[in-house]
């Protein structure tokens, strides 16, 4: 009576959790106790791996591969999910309400498809922390991908196609910490840009078309720890841009089209400040980033453009007298 019943017991387990340990062809799994991760990286794979798909899959990547399409409720047959990676396949849209069904997804990177428009709702119905979307070709961000109370704190939209910052998008993301918006097409950053953001600590704007920053675009946001603005079109600052962000401890701009930067301008709480590869002109105007650069200890070493005398001069080297300064 006991053996039968045990072979019953049996029966009844294997049925139970038919398919947990199972894995689609062309796929890898990884299983432990607490998670089930799946990784498809086959670039023959042109339909969604259903077949064989755990479903106490935790977290599946498909990558580079010939994979077009996806559908809700394919991804619905996988409830426990919790990270979700499609980077480099050939993606040119997304579903309406994608996410129902999976209560706990808290990652979805989208990078490298061809996704030009998104839907309402795309990004609803799932506790999502962390998005990704870089390398896509993107033209806007709609504020209804995103639920208005959003968890996000990480947004990638870099490498896409904006020419304005998704300040619709960015009014339900209270809780966002990290904002990647470099290689984009931006030209412009009026006053208080990101004053929906007062949790943001690192900011990407790099490999942009900035010419020029309002005094106030960086005012609401207290938190920032880290600033990228290198590889812009900048040609000067407001004085007080900076002020106020007395957490600010990286700022990068490098590669922009400074001559010279107003006394004032770059707060002593800063301790790293990338200023090289912008065409510095060295006469006494630069007295004040000429101080700055022979206090700190931790800098890069911006050399001079012009005059010519003076070209490719690491500015923290010249003398009172090279700079036209009364001694």
């Amino acid at each position: 009576m006991g053996s039968w019943f045990l072979l019953v017991l049996v029966i009844i387990v294997s049925t139970s959790y038919q398919g947990a340990f199972s894995c689609p062809q062309r796929c890898t799994c990884h299983f432990s106790s607490k998670t089930t991760e799946v990784v498809c990286p086959d670039a023959s794979l042109t339909h969604f791996p259903s077949e064989s798909l755990p479903g106490n899959t935790t977290s599946l990547t498909i990558q580079y591969t010939n994979l077009k399409n996806i559908s809700t409720h394919e991804l619905r047959a996988t409830p426990l999910l919790q990270e979700l990676h499609l980077p480099g396949n050939g993606l040119s849209s997304l579903p309406a309400e994608m996410l129902k069904g999976l209560p706990h997804l808290h990652t979805i990177d989208l990078t490298g498809n061809q996704l030009r428009d998104l839907p309402p709702l795309v990004f609803y119905h799932a506790p999502l922390l962390n998005l990704v979307l870089k390398d896509n070709l993107l033209t806007s961000a709609s504020a209804d991908w995103l639920p208005s109370n959003s968890n996000l704190t990480w947004l990638d939209l870099s490498g896409n196609r904006l020419i304005k910052a998704p300040f619709a998008l960015l009014q339900n993301l209270g809780l966002l910490e990290t904002l990647h918006l470099s290689q984009n097409l931006l030209e412009e950053l009026p006053a208080d840009s990101f004053q929906s953001l007062p949790a943001l600590e690192r900011l990407h704007l790099d490999e942009n078309k900035l010419q020029a920053l309002d005094a106030k675009a960086f005012s609401c946001n207290t938190n920032l720890t880290h600033l990228f603005l290198q590889k812009n079109k900048l040609k000067s600052l407001p004085a007080t841009i900076f002020h106020g962000l007395d957490r600010l401890q990286y700022l990068d701009l490098s590669e922009n089209r400074l001559q010279f930067v107003a006394p004032g301008t770059l707060g002593l709480s800063i301790s790293w400040v990338e200023l090289s590869l912008n065409p510095w002109h060295c006469d006494s105007k630069m007295e004040y980033l000429w101080k700055m650069l022979n206090k700190k200890s931790v800098q890069s070493e911006p050399t001079c453009a012009t005059p010519e005398m003076l070209k490719d001069r690491a500015i923290a080297t010249l003398t009172r007298k090279e700079l036209g300064l009364e001694d």
